[in-house]
């Protein structure tokens, strides 16, 4: 023992037994201290937390300066500070506006114990860290992370990093850098690489990029375990390049095909001899990367549509998890139950001990009472209420009020949409949820939810609420994702929808939103609230929604004016539609949540050079547009509508189609019509699609990727209720 060592050690001992506990309570709480400090500074030194394994869940109390909190660890310290700040403080924190009065620090009355929440809460899809988080710096990570735990999630997942662990794992197979440099996408499509879909879309990458992707994934992953949250990082399922060679591997390599025409990774069979020495080596590269071992590990065999060969399933897991223990005791292998996966022979191959089921849930509509049932191993019940992070008001109201049966027989609650940043009110009722195991009284909730949100309620903005939920949050059936808006569809005179797999159907009354805006147009006139950022956002929202429905509803005058030949009557009806196409850019250039150039920002300052910069905007701009380099199945799955789309993309192509529809009624253009209907499927389901024969509008959406797009940084401000009023009062 050195001088050091003995002289802390005899220090200790000369203190009393509850200074030496206290600083010990101190060290364990100090990570939900540094929070109140980021979240709510100047209540830091008004929030005592404080340790007590005894407890179930937290114990919020007071003194007359004071809250304690008192809760059996850190997270739920954290979890319990989060239910004051909803509940007592009325402090609203979303990804569209925030709320923290300072001044606004209440003592309970009482000691409010909250309720129990679920031990196994997670959060975030391979596909939302694409379609939203793809160029989250460590500020946003930071304060993202801070929100989950507030609200309870326990388990995130993680995959910044894994650029450079592919990087030393290929490397130490042998495999070329050339070839390793053009197996690694960019961000924007990280997500279907880490799946198993797709490779090296939107690359290469340079190395910085490469570096600072890996020094992001440390620090998510060292802020989560400092906060007692559980980071699931990306365990070894056998994917390997497509042109692996097979020469020297003691095993079979499968080719996995394509996926949405893109050339798959290869799977190592995993009963291969090779496979256990291939795993090793990733999980030494993963720790070494993200300087820690984890708990969890997701990663799915043969996800949509991989073919497994003669691969025995069973056998197959068993020697994933075996890996997966090997590398990381007592860990659990987390399996994403979606189209038709897992097959129940693999499942039968795991631990139930040491697995995990993600069950993916799109049926937003009340009418599921279904208990799952995974051959005993726990699961998530995990909401799927958005597709490719599209703008669109959806989600499941009635549906989260009532706690469905296989909500009650869960092991944890899951926010799975593929994309995030929208529907705050949706997202609100999710969290809610996962902190109340009773059913949620509506007018209770939005009473509070108003409050905490914009700072004032009353019966209007309580009843513009209920107009929401009964109607664009509550749809009367399972589909996939919100109604789209066709501005941003493919133009065609029968176009009814933008993507591919979504469903065409108005499952709510249009009119009920037109009511709602008013009702929230009077309460921001009443109150004042004409500048407040969470009403605005709201109100552009639902103004964005009615303008929707609006072309949704005009499209057809176009095409019988096109049908009646009739030029200066379908002149006059386009122009109404790309009116309104360009009313939607006025709006939502009032609201910085709608800016393309303020989403874009991340991508720009994640370059160190001008040519990167222009290589991951490029990307992000495909993926909103074509998803792919060319026009296909993919196209418009994560179309968005942001300012500067409505007014440089979507309109310059409704404006091309219409000016070609023009030219045949002028006997200038030969009728090119639709091509042959063809047919495809999405976990099992068959779809119909077809494509518009249009060279014009090819044009603008092959080109828009490396287009000079304007942007902007900041929304025009103090116009969102002018405009919003000009909306609502206008006739259809």
């Amino acid at each position: 023992m050195n001088i050091v060592s003995f002289s802390t050690l005899s220090a200790a001992c000369l203190l009393p037994l509850s200074c030496v506990v206290a600083s010990a309570q101190d060290s364990a709480v100090q990570p939900a201290t540094e929070l109140v400090k980021r979240v709510t500074p100047e209540w830091a030194d008004k929030v005592v937390f404080q340790l007590d394994t005894k407890l179930k869940s937290p114990v919020i109390s007071s003194t007359n300066t004071q809250i304690r909190i008192a809760a059996p660890n850190v997270l739920e310290c954290i979890r319990g500070y989060g239910y004051y700040l909803r509940k007592v403080a009325l402090v609203h924190l979303s990804w569209n506006g925030d709320r923290y009065n300072p001044t606004n620090f209440i003592l309970p009355k009482k000691d409010i114990t909250v309720p129990e929440t679920l031990p196994f809460n997670y959060a975030l899809n391979y596909c939302t860290l694409s379609y939203s988080c793809a160029h989250w710096d460590k500020k946003k990570w930071e304060k993202e992370i801070d929100r989950f735990a507030l609200n309870g999630f326990k388990y995130l997942l993680v995959t910044s990093g894994l650029e450079a662990v592919w990087q030393g794992f290929l490397k130490d197979l042998d495999y070329p850098a050339d070839k390793i440099a053009k197996f690694i996408p960019a961000p924007s499509h990280s997500a279907w690489w880490n799946m198993g879909n797709l490779e090296g879309e939107g690359g290469p990458l340079p190395q910085s990029l490469i570096n600072s992707e890996a020094e992001l994934g440390r620090f998510i992953v060292q802020r989560m375990q400092a906060l007692g949250m559980e980071p699931v990082l990306q365990g070894y399922v056998g994917f390997l390049p497509h042109d692996f060679p097979q020469n020297g591997v003691d095993g079979t390599i499968l080719p996995q095909g394509k996926w949405c025409g893109y050339e798959r990774p290869a799977v190592l069979q995993p009963t291969s001899p090779a496979f256990q020495e291939y795993a090793k080596l990733w999980y030494k590269h993963l720790h070494k990367v993200y300087g820690t071992t984890a708990k969890a590990y997701g990663g799915d065999l043969f996800h949509e549509g991989g073919k497994k060969g003669n691969t025995p399933l069973t056998e197959a897991a068993q020697a994933v998890q075996k890996a997966m223990l090997e590398a990381s005791p007592d860990s659990m292998w987390l399996i994403q139950a979606w189209g038709g996966n897992p097959d129940a022979r693999l499942l039968q191959g795991t631990d139930p001990k040491h697995t995990l089921i993600l069950a993916l849930n799109k049926n937003m509509a009340a009418n599921q009472q279904l208990k799952k049932s995974f051959q005993g191993r726990p699961y998530v019940w995990c909401e799927l209420a958005n597709f490719g992070g599209k703008h669109g008001m959806y989600g499941g109201f009635e549906l989260l009020e009532k706690m469905p049966g296989d909500v009650v027989g869960a092991a944890g609650i899951g926010l799975l949409s593929e994309g995030i940043e929208t529907n705050p009110l949706y997202y609100a009722l999710l969290c809610e949820r996962m902190n109340n195991r009773g059913d949620i009284n509506r007018e209770t909730f939005l009473k509070e939810y108003t409050l905490a949100r914009y700072g004032k309620t009353d019966n209007d903005i309580v009843k513009a609420m209920d107009l929401l939920a009964n109607s664009v949050y509550n749809p009367n059936k399972q589909r996939e994702g919100c109604v789209e808006n066709i501005a941003c569809a493919r133009p065609s005179l029968d176009a009814a929808k933008a993507s591919t797999w979504s469903s065409a159907e108005v499952y709510y009354n249009p009119e009920d939103l037109i009511e709602a805006g008013k009702l929230m147009l009077k309460f921001a006139k009443k109150h004042k609230l004409e500048h407040s950022e969470t009403l605005c956002y709201d109100l552009v929202d639902v103004c964005r929604q009615i303008l929707s429905d609006r072309m949704r509803a005009q499209l057809p005058a176009c095409k019988q004016a096109f049908a009646d030949k009739k030029k200066a009557v379908f002149i006059k009806q386009k122009n109404k539609f790309l009116g309104y196409i360009r009313q939607s850019a006025l709006l939502l250039n009032t609201s910085n949540d709608f800016l393309l150039g303020r989403y874009m920002q991340g991508a720009l300052n994640r370059g160190t050079t001008e040519k990167d910069k222009k290589l991951l905007q490029r990307s992000m701009l495909q993926l909103f547009s074509t998803w792919r380099p060319d026009i296909g199945l993919l196209n418009d799955y994560s179309h968005r509508q942001f300012a500067e789309m409505m007014g440089q993309y979507y309109l310059k192509r409704w404006s091309v189609f219409f000016d070609t529809q023009i030219r045949i009624l002028e006997g200038k253009e030969d009728e090119s019509g639709e091509s042959e209907k063809q047919y495809t499927t999405n976990n099992g389901e068959k779809t119909a699609y077809t494509k518009n024969k249009n060279a014009s509008v090819d044009a603008v959406e092959i080109a828009f990727p490396d287009s000079k797009i304007k942007m902007r940084q900041k929304a025009k401000t103090g116009s969102t209720v002018r405009i919003a009023e000009i909306i609502l009062n206008e006739k259809s």
